[in-house]
């Protein structure tokens, strides 16, 4: 890539600080893999109304990159029986919006996995750092230090009422790594706390553990959430809610590769995710007409 050498050096100097700042900014969001979060274009469907599910990838909230379709490896739509209808993943890459009929009064779960991938940060042999969506082996020939290496896998969910619900809360959807509500999310409130139980293969998990969360408003900038990185320890997380919106809360947890697979990574990654919404009181008369 060429660039024309401006005459003015404070015209120069300006162009490398934006660069600089830019380069910067590129850095520290890309520092962080890629979050996977399901989503509905609305919590409160009536029977018989279709509404499209769609995700949310990257680092921007409430929609950032798409995802290419050989990273989902499954999407179920969960009925409020029990009953799980998979989700055909379609080829090539974008938001991967899919109508869903929900013709059954009740909490209908929508959950999604991603292929487990690699992903490996590095210097190479010039000490210039790196990032390769590979395993440490891909890399051998021009790697000169590993910073951090995982194998990576994700779990995604959020859920749907549609019309009165009746029966208990369908909390747990059966997912390896699982953010399970202790209550019913469609009578949380502003103000509410929000308490949540992280199962690991249908087991409350005991080990350690990072969570983050924020709502659809607070930021428009990358990683920039209302909760940063809080370490737990133990399967119950508390969070308040304070505003009305729609809710990104994330929890991974790593784990040291076992000595056979070093060769390829360094640890296991697994996060969790959980959309939800707090509706708000309507703040003007509702219209007589469309």
């Amino acid at each position: 890539m060429k660039f024309n050498t401006p005459a003015h050096p404070c015209f120069s100097l300006r162009r490398i600080c934006l660069l600089v700042s830019v380069l910067l900014c590129l850095t520290s969001t890309h520092a962080f893999s890629h979050t996977l979060y399901i989503q509905s274009s609305r919590y409160q469907a009536s029977e018989g109304k279709s509404v499209p599910l769609f995700f949310c990838y990257g680092h921007f909230i409430p929609v950032a990159d798409g995802i290419r379709g050989k990273k989902l490896n499954r999407v179920l739509v969960i009925a409020p029986n029990g009953q799980a209808q998979t989700v055909e993943i379609m080829d090539g890459k974008g938001l991967h919006s899919h109508m869903v009929a929900y013709n059954t009064p009740g909490i209908w779960g929508l959950t999604a996995e991603t292929t487990p991938g690699y992903y490996t940060v590095y210097k190479d042999k010039n000490g210039k750092e790196r990032h390769a969506i590979k395993s440490i082996d891909q890399i051998k020939d021009r790697l000169g230090q590993v910073i951090k290496s995982y194998y990576a896998k994700q779990y995604a969910k959020t859920y749907v009422q549609c019309d009165m619900a009746t029966g208990p809360f369908p909390a747990n959807l059966g997912l390896p790594l699982e953010l399970v509500p202790t209550q019913n999310l469609f009578e949380l409130k502003p103000g509410s706390t929000l308490d949540i139980d992280v199962y690991l293969d249908g087991k409350p998990y005991a080990g350690q553990g990072t969570w983050d969360a924020t709502y659809m408003g607070f930021s428009t900038q990358a990683e920039d959430n209302f909760y940063p990185h809080t370490q737990v320890t133990g399967p119950r997380v508390s969070i308040p809610l304070p505003t009305p919106g729609r809710w990104f809360i994330r929890y991974f947890i790593k784990v040291d590769a076992p000595q056979k697979d070093q060769d390829k990574y360094l640890q296991m990654k697994l996060t969790a995710s959980l959309t939800l919404q707090i509706d708000n009181e309507r703040k003007r008369q509702a219209p007589t007409s469309h």
